[in-house]
């Protein structure tokens, strides 16, 4: 049997053969993006720097994947374009939760280096306060090797006394020369060890110093020993011993600070409260010298508006005299 086609026959299976091929092209550059989306997020998940992140959007853009790869029939575009969203999506988190990793990272080790800072300052405080002390010892054994010298003085005098042809007068003048040496000698030690035992009294007192707890917060008090007398002036001793009080004040690094100073009832209104600013201000500025920030210290002068003891006896007017460094609750 004898087949013929018309010229509408013709254009028609041409039509079709060109959609079917059309359709085979589309369908190879479907199939092209999903292969190259694949190889992104293959890429993507074995990035050792995101390998911790983005746990739960990797498993979503991953399931998105395999889904089209398992997809019968042609994948169609918009599917495509979705899960290279979800992907976009992933990378973003993942990059998101390493740069908050970083910076956590960053700020621990901020956090040690001033750590670090810290006990660096405090052992230097301790060995300045070693110095001080050696240099004491020192005019100590000062004291001593002039002592013995005036005592070999003596010791010459009394040699020569035995010598008959000294004259009594010249025997007296000796004994009152060397004598005279000796008192100056045992007067130096005395005063030496008077300012070593003063010294010694104010770093044990530093040393023990102890927070109380109140309304307002916890209150540590720095008696009067630790000025000169009716001064603002930081004896240098103390301020070489301010290990105990950085300590109290480095436990509490997020809450401020407020520093008060409180007088006797001796003197003038306006005398007593001049000087308790002045007293605060010193405590404050010695601080901001350590380190601590300004931001946090506020210095304030009360008088003798805030007795803790009967102002009648002089042991209560010592207690009164105080400067009270209060860490705030709020």
């Amino acid at each position: 049997m004898k087949v013929t086609m018309n010229n509408s026959s013709i254009k028609m299976l041409l039509v079709l053969t060109l959609l079917f091929i059309s359709q085979l092209g589309i369908a190879a550059k479907k199939n092209l993006e999903l292969e190259a989306l694949r190889i992104e997020f293959d890429n993507f998940i074995t990035e050792a720097k995101y390998k911790p992140y983005a746990k739960a959007e990797k498993n979503t853009t991953k399931a998105t994947i395999e889904a089209l790869y398992n997809q019968r029939g042609k994948v169609k575009e918009h599917a495509v374009y979705m899960a290279r969203h979800t992907l976009i999506k992933a990378k973003m988190i993942a990059e998101s939760e390493y740069l908050d990793q970083q910076l956590i990272t960053e700020e621990q080790t901020m956090t040690a280096l001033n750590l670090e800072i810290l006990k660096t300052e405090a052992t230097v405080a301790r060995m300045e306060a070693d110095r001080a002390q050696l240099q004491l010892s020192l005019q100590a054994e000062e004291v001593e090797r002039e002592r013995m010298e005036k005592q070999r003085a003596l010791d010459l005098a009394s040699e020569i006394a035995n010598q008959a042809e000294m004259t009594q007068v010249e025997l007296d003048a000796a004994n009152a020369y060397g004598e005279a040496q000796k008192k100056v000698a045992d007067l130096a030690k005395q005063e030496a060890d008077l300012a070593f035992e003063e010294i010694d009294s104010l770093r044990r007192q530093l040393e023990t110093l102890a927070a109380r707890e109140t309304v307002d917060g916890l209150v540590m008090t720095l008696g009067d020993f630790v000025f000169d007398s009716a001064s603002a002036n930081i004896k240098q001793t103390a301020v070489d011993n301010f290990t105990k009080v950085l300590e109290f004040i480095d436990g509490y690094p997020n809450r401020n600070i407020r520093i008060e100073g409180h007088t006797d009832a001796s003197g003038s209104d306006s005398f007593n409260l001049n000087l308790s600013q002045k007293r605060a201000d010193a405590v404050k500025a010695l601080l901001l010298d350590y380190g601590v920030e300004a931001g946090r210290i506020k210095a304030a002068g009360m008088g003798e508006s805030l007795p803790v003891a009967d102002n009648n006896s002089e042991a209560g007017k010592a207690k009164n005299r105080r400067v009270d460094i209060i860490i705030l609750n709020k």
